[in-house]
């Protein structure tokens, strides 16, 4: 898997030469496609080439597009990257509820496990509440925990009267950033085989990307801590800058904690993909999970 992370924010063409993608201005930059994490398109006049879109494809390379509010509105993912995708699919239709409710538990309990961590990372109130409402979380969270946690836990970040409703940057801020992570779930979930419009809980029939709005829950508390350490609510008014912008999509270089070890977030969503699978097929009961840590940018030893 690739390591650059490439963000194109200007009036530039974009074609493959030679196995590496080619940023053409006033002078041309190359850089090898088998370095390329992903890419995403803020600018509306760029301009790609067909065979570009097919060679991001067949090297599992995210291909983000951004709408007029300079919001990802659209990701590229391959369609042939796993060669037993129907094997894969039999699985994921025959499922049994009892299997998706385990499995959901185990999302949620981590999710608001990772929100106590935010709050104690930044040193505000709320963090022990959240860990008793862990052990609330019941198979297939038939209580609805998750969402009284989510209420709590945004109230402890941002006070009573805010909410995800609101039209601000702070929301802004954290909508991009999960539209980034989101994006990377799914080409994972593409990757190995699995159909992104059948989630453990989400169901919509509208969606095409529920299960990777299932597995995006316990990733959320790492934008969350990000954007609380860098915005501040009182910049209510503020717009959310290209530079604003690059730092968040900078998010994806960050490291969580799998098991003890610090893995970088693509390579943390890929571990709870192919656990996902693996518990589909009956070879284990338990999901790869991430656990939040501070902010740490990955280093390539």
């Amino acid at each position: 898997m690739g390591f650059r992370n490439i963000k194109i924010d200007s009036h530039v063409k974009l074609s493959i030469k030679n196995q590496q993608l080619n940023i053409e201005t006033d002078i041309a930059r190359q850089i090898p496609l088998e370095d390329i994490n992903c890419i995403i398109i803020e600018n509306q006049t760029v301009t790609v080439s067909a065979y570009l879109l097919q060679k991001m494809a067949d090297m599992g390379i995210a291909v983000y597009v951004c709408d007029e509010k300079h919001l990802p509105n659209a990701v590229l993912l391959p369609m042939v990257r796993h060669s037993r995708h129907f094997k894969i699919l039999k699985y994921q239709i025959e499922a049994g509820k009892p299997l998706q409710k385990r499995l959901w538990q185990q999302i949620v309990v981590q999710k608001i496990r990772n929100q106590a961590l935010c709050l104690a990372y930044l040193e505000l109130d709320g963090s022990e509440e959240l860990m008793k409402m862990c052990k609330e979380v019941q198979s297939g969270d038939r209580t609805h925990v998750e969402a009284k946690a989510a209420a709590f836990y945004f109230k402890s970040l941002y006070g009573l009267g805010f909410s995800r409703g609101n039209d601000h940057i702070i929301n802004a801020a954290l909508n991009y950033g999960y539209a980034i992570v989101r994006g990377l779930i799914a080409r994972s979930i593409v990757c190995y085989g699995l159909e992104p419009s059948i989630g453990v809980f989400h169901h919509s029939e509208l969606n095409n990307f529920n299960l990777a709005d299932d597995m995006i829950e316990p990733f959320r508390p790492l934008v969350d801590l990000y954007v609380a350490q860098n915005y501040d609510i009182a910049e209510i008014d503020s717009d959310l800058t290209p530079e604003r912008k690059r730092g968040i999509f900078g998010i994806i270089n960050y490291d969580m904690d799998m098991k003890g070890e610090k893995r970088i977030i693509s390579n943390c969503i890929d571990m709870l993909v192919a656990s996902y699978s693996s518990a589909l097929q009956g070879k284990r009961s338990d999901l790869e999970l991430p656990e939040l840590m501070q902010l740490q940018v990955h280093s390539y030893e």
